[in-house]
């Protein structure tokens, strides 16, 4: 990788162009997008933006869609609203537009030499030159000035975004300055009324540990360059607090996954990173070759779901691997893996033209021929574990999340569960909303929201558990996988064990507690309940359950109290339409405690993400006690698949689990 101010970069990219079909093709989308863009004097605005996070429906929470500067509209309820803070956000997009389309002006200049593309990014980069020290400091909290202490920012709305937002518009300065496009004047303005300016906003708010400081660092970075300052590039890599040294060894896991534990954020941050390590190039600094950087991207590649998707957990949506096909073109040309995702890709993207390689016909590639028939991926720094047994539709894949709280963006969710199988997440994640809605600290990030033990109608305590067994059969294709928690809450311990064998997934959780307290299991499926016509249902009211944390947003709960015996079994559909012949079954099966006897089953609707909606929530509740056992097998199947039998029940978790069964 050459520096963006070289004479090698220069060439090499127009050589790509000549022999590339990627780069060719990328070309041709591009040039086709910014015609009409470039086509116009950029208006930009003269105030600075709002927050991102706010642009969601205040109702349900769903992203807003722009109808115009003015107007926005709730795509699921069809409200529509004006006015801040909906007007900032479109105001902050607008200017992140601005400096993306800056930075790809000036790519296709190079690419062109047709000098409209270089006049248009110029006059976007002398325009904040010229007004920047208008723009008001302001944060997300709308205090404005002096008031708006570290966090804020001036073009945008915190130091975050403002990082963001500088970050194309100095790559862009630094590829027409190679073209010889600025004059000494020119660069002089935009050096001490843009550039120094920016860097002096994003300082007064060193982040530490944080996908903030990786955005930070990427912004000195590109600056440096731009400026071919050392002092300025030494800052972004070598601070010894935030620097990206720092941040490689602090904040990334021995397999690669960030420390925040969401993909999400994972992702987000090592596009950051990408831009300081090119950055780096320009003075002789391999940061390419970091081994942790490097790792960053292979650990997606092996710890994903058989469908290519990541599920949410912690801060983060349900991703797919394929959305972050751009990271991939930077990895493929530098390392030469991540190929099956680019050719999932249309591969026409700006990073597509600035790195893309071309791939001959698809083979089964290396990746592929070393995956095993079981899989599993301890991510040690957030502490969650991944399991995959199996290849094709029949796989099931696992998560258990038993490690670090994950800081900010952590939630109070130890011993989480998502299950996958037959296609599909069965159990999964609430996921979150955008961080301006009250329902993410209130629903989203309590424990009640995930697939885990809530012990006195509370949510857990940020804590950190431990995997204590992790055991793989090969010759049966079986796994076996045990962690505990012991400081989720004061004077109890929690342990989960999960055994996957013969297309079940059997799970036993136990509960030890110093004191006597209610117990509940709690399960979450998008899948719709089959009711059971031979079952009573007697309404509740959350505040029976519990009066805070997260129970209030349960609804619809009816309790199932004619539902008795040795063996429960519940059933749900994956949807009403086309795919309602696929089932979910669960068994919960009495122990030697005969605690099954004693418990009540609450059946709820809960708040899902936007696209979801709700899913369908079960609570295995057990009142008052000082130990409590929950043993549960889980089972996808087809409508009209007989119901597992008793016998063959005891068997499985006689062998499997030592449970006596009565």
């Amino acid at each position: 990788m050459y520096p963006l101010r070289s004479a090698a970069w220069l060439e090499q990219f127009r050589s790509r162009l000549r022999t590339e079909t990627t780069a060719q093709n990328a070309l041709a989308y591009l040039t086709g997008q910014m015609a009409s863009i470039v086509a116009f004097q950029p208006e930009i605005p003269l105030s600075g933006g709002g927050w991102s996070h706010s642009y969601v429906c205040p109702v349900d929470g769903t992203r807003l869609t722009t109808i115009t500067r003015v107007l926005h509209k709730c795509p699921l309820c069809q409200q529509e609203m004006s006015g801040a803070p909906y007007d900032d956000v479109v105001i902050a997009e607008e200017h992140s537009e601005f400096s993306q389309h800056a930075l790809t002006a000036a790519v296709l200049y190079v690419a062109t030499d047709e000098a409209r593309y270089a006049d248009w990014a110029m006059e976007v980069i002398l325009f904040y030159a010229g007004h920047y020290a208008s723009y008001e400091l302001h944060d997300i909290f709308g205090k404005s000035g002096d008031a708006a202490g570290r966090y804020g920012a001036k073009v945008q709305n915190q130091t975050l975004s403002e990082a963001m937002w500088i970050i194309p518009l100095a790559q862009a300065f630094t590829i027409l300055k190679s073209c010889r496009r600025w004059t000494d004047v020119e660069m002089s303005i935009i050096e001490l009324n843009l550039f120094r300016p920016v860097i002096a906003v994003i300082d007064r708010n060193p982040r530490g540990e944080s996908n903030w400081q990786s955005y930070h660092n990427a912004a000195v970075a590109s600056v440096a360059e731009a400026l071919s300052d050392q002092k300025l590039f030494d800052q972004a890599v070598n601070d010894p607090a935030n620097g990206f040294r720092f941040q490689m060894k602090q904040s990334v896991g021995k397999e690669g996954f960030w420390f925040e534990g969401s993909w999400d954020y994972h992702f987000f941050t090592l596009n950051a990173l990408i831009t300081t390590v090119l950055s780096a190039s320009a003075f002789d600094e391999p940061l390419c070759e970091d081994e942790q950087f490097q790792s960053m991207f292979r650990i997606p590649l092996e710890a994903h779901l058989p469908d290519y998707t990541f599920p949410a957990v912690h801060d983060s949506a349900e991703t797919d691997l394929r959305k972050y096909a751009d990271l991939y073109e930077f990895a493929y040309a530098a390392y030469g893996f991540g190929g099956d995702v680019l050719r999932q890709s249309e591969r026409r993207s700006l990073s597509s033209l600035l790195y893309g390689r071309d791939m001959g016909a698809r083979l089964e590639s290396a990746d592929e021929a070393a995956i095993r028939d079981i899989r599993a991926i301890d991510l040690s720094k957030p502490g969650m574990l991944y399991v995959t047994v199996g290849k094709g539709p029949s796989a099931q894949a696992v998560l258990i999340d038993y490690g670090e709280h994950g800081g900010w963006h952590g939630h109070f969710d130890k011993l989480n569960l998502i299950y996958y199988a037959g296609g599909r997440c069965w159990l999964t994640d609430a996921g979150m909303l955008g961080y301006g809605h009250p329902m993410h600290d209130a629903w989203f990030r309590q424990t009640i929201a995930h697939n885990t033990i809530v012990v006195g109608g509370r949510s857990q305590s940020p804590s950190t558990g431990v995997l204590s067994e992790v055991k793989m059969n090969e010759r049966n294709g079986s796994v076996r996988i045990c962690a505990e928690v012991r400081d989720a809450y004061e004077g109890v311990q929690l342990n989960r064990s999960i055994t996957i064998k013969n297309g079940l997934l059997i799970d036993v959780c136990s509960v030890l507690c110093d004191r006597e307290e209610d117990v509940d299991w709690v399960f979450h499926t998008p899948g719709v309940p089959k009711r059971l016509p031979s079952i009573d249902e007697i309404p509740v009211s959350s505040a029976q359950l519990s009066a805070s944390d997260g129970y209030s947003f349960l609804k619809e709960i009816r309790s199932l109290p004619s539902l008795a015996g040795d063996t429960r079994m519940l059933e749900w559909k994956w949807n009403e339409t086309d795919a309602q012949h696929e089932r979910l079954q669960i068994y919960a099966i009495g122990s030697s405690s005969g605690s099954l006897k004693q418990e009540m089953w609450y059946l709820a609707e809960t708040p899902g993400m936007a696209h979801v909606k709700r899913r369908s929530t079960l609570i295995r509740r057990l009142h008052k006690v000082r130990e409590a056992s929950f043993v549960t097998v889980f089972r996808v199947c087809s409508e009209g698949d007989a119901p597992l039998s008793q016998p063959s029940l005891t068997a499985i978790l006689a062998e499997e689990l030592g449970v006596e069964i009565h």
